[in-house]
């Protein structure tokens, strides 16, 4: 008699190679999408401290694209840092920025500035933002 994977007396037998197939399919999964969102962050940065920072929106999450703006101590300026490429020529991401709104209309730019970063880049950076015809701007802050 051929059997099914069953015992003997009838009663199924528990499969665990299916439900180790599925774990590891989760867990590759969740690896993936971290890794995504870890390669988003600057490690070089050094985010400004703030008491009052508030958590992150995550209705808006998926509507958010980071700049980053690292200092540069030899010119006392900030640089560009886009998905890891510095950005020498800022207004050759002008065309980026402006088809990244077209593309999303609740578009939020989150401007992830070294805490050395002087004031004037800061307006200098939301200034280029609002160039682009963005107009929902948030800057990420560190509240330890």
């Amino acid at each position: 008699m051929a059997g099914g994977g069953g015992g003997g007396d009838g009663e199924p037998e528990f499969q665990i190679a299916p439900m180790i197939d599925v774990l590891l399919v989760l867990l590759v999964f969740f690896v993936m999408i971290t890794s995504a969102e870890v390669l988003k962050v600057d490690k070089k940065l050094t985010l400004p401290v703030s008491p009052n920072a508030k958590e992150r929106d995550k209705d808006m999450a998926k509507h958010e694209f980071a700049v980053n703006l690292r200092f540069d101590e030899a010119t006392n300026k900030g640089l560009l840092v886009i998905d890891d490429e510095i950005k020498q020529n800022w207004n050759d991401v002008l065309p980026f920025l402006q088809d990244k709104k077209k593309a999303d209309n609740k578009l939020r730019v989150v401007v992830r500035a070294d805490g050395k970063v002087p004031a004037g880049e800061i307006q200098r950076i939301m200034n280029f933002i609002g160039q682009a015809g963005i107009d929902d701007i948030s800057f990420a802050a560190s509240n330890k």
